[in-house]
């Protein structure tokens, strides 16, 4: 089953940053749960779907709204600028649904058989154990960090497939009947996100909801071919670091707009204005031109990975290159941001110590590597092979 296809205008991405815009009063309002019960309240899950996020990078033919990276990147950005928890799993929520357009349409028929506002989780490191059975694969296992886990539908986790040699990451696609949930996440940073555990007890997963990462690598995934927009058929590395740095850009330039407001008002104890010190514009300027180098970095990643031009590696290279750049500009910035504030920033009520927590962690995600994405770079601007043993490159 289908559902109408809706045409991906300007007019769509504008209604669906309209309605995102919205929800920001939610986004707010719940931070601080968030971060105490370590997951997204329910009533933000479910403003991030009614806000139509799922549909964004879904495609037309189930309903969805094919549209432009840059526009993810977008809302993104601007929920991040709030809290960054619920940016990360806002990220999550569109990208997810261009995962699930990867997959062969049997399985995106079966996830959008009623429309496509489903929430889907990932946690795709190959650590699940899949063996070969009539029609499919019976899978088992734990597989720790699957942010939003707690608010999905579909679940996307990765083991090896047996009977290839060598073995090949695969993506397993499974409904959340499929599994328990443990609540394992227990952080200083990004403690909203819910990413706890999956538990998978020998359930059947049929060949047709399962993808191979070498096909995401390539562009080459079976569903790739089935929609208009290029991205479905652009190369893993030039979109997926995007969900997680996109988090942290909008985190850090939200603290520097609350920063700016208040260092207009605010005074020494010898009654000098903050914002007379040279010093401190020196500082904010340089925070401010190392964020906007940072989404400049991103934001032409994905223009590449939606233009349809042909992705040779050296340009994929460069794309993780400057995903990893723009992570460590944003560290930087914020770092600089934190220590502008003083022993003061560091106080539980004061917002900016959070995103600085955020920040970092997001920054240890694995794809955004400054050592694996640099040599990677280096690599193959020296003539040489693709990093071995590392299968997104």
């Amino acid at each position: 089953m289908t559902t109408a296809a809706a045409p991906a205008t300007a007019t769509t991405a504008d209604r669906v940053l309209e309605g995102m815009r919205t929800i920001l009063s939610t986004v707010r309002d719940n931070a601080d749960r968030a971060e105490a019960e370590r997951t997204l309240p329910q009533s933000s899950a479910k403003a991030l779907t009614d806000a139509g996020l799922a549909r964004a990078l879904a495609p037309r033919r189930f309903g969805g709204y094919e549209l432009p990276l840059t526009v993810w990147f977008d809302l993104v950005r601007e929920i991040s600028a709030v809290d960054a928890s619920h940016g990360w799993c806002a990220s999550l929520l569109v990208h997810h649904s261009h995962y699930i357009a990867l997959f062969p349409l049997a399985a995106q028929e079966e996830v959008w058989a009623d429309g496509p506002d489903v929430a889907v989780t990932t946690a795709i490191a190959p650590v699940l154990t899949a063996t070969a059975t009539d029609g499919g694969y019976r899978l088992s296992g734990r597989t720790a960090w699957a942010s939003g886990v707690n608010h999905a539908d579909w679940s996307i986790v990765g083991a090896m497939l047996p009977g290839t040699n060598p073995p090949e990451h695969t993506f397993f696609l499974i409904p959340a009947s499929e599994y328990t949930i443990e609540q394992s996440w227990d952080t200083i940073g990004m403690r909203g996100t819910g990413s706890d555990t999956i538990v998978v007890e020998d359930a059947f997963v049929p060949e047709v909801r399962t993808l191979k990462l070498s096909d995401i690598r390539e562009g080459r995934a079976p569903g790739g071919g089935l929609h208009d927009a290029a991205y479905y058929r652009a190369p893993w590395v030039t979109y997926a670091p995007a969900t997680f740095v996109t988090p942290m850009l909008g985190a850090a330039q939200g603290a520097l707009d609350q920063f700016l407001a208040s260092a207009a008002e605010r005074a020494t104890a010898q009654g000098n204005k903050v914002a007379d010190f040279t010093s401190v514009q020196y500082k904010l300027s340089q925070i401010g031109a190392d964020l906007d180098a940072a989404e400049l970095l991103i934001r032409r990643a994905l223009e590449l990975s939606g233009s349809g031009a042909d992705i040779g590696l050296d340009l994929r290279a460069r794309c993780t290159r400057d995903y990893s750049r723009a992570a460590e500009l944003i560290v930087e910035a914020i770092d600089l941001l934190m220590g502008m504030s003083g022993s003061g920033g560091f106080a539980t009520s004061r917002s900016i110590q959070r995103v600085w927590r955020d920040v970092h962690l997001a920054a240890s995600h694995l794809s955004l590597s400054p050592q694996q994405n640099y040599q990677h770079w280096g690599r193959t601007h020296l003539g040489l092979d693709r990093t071995p043993g590392l299968g997104m490159y």
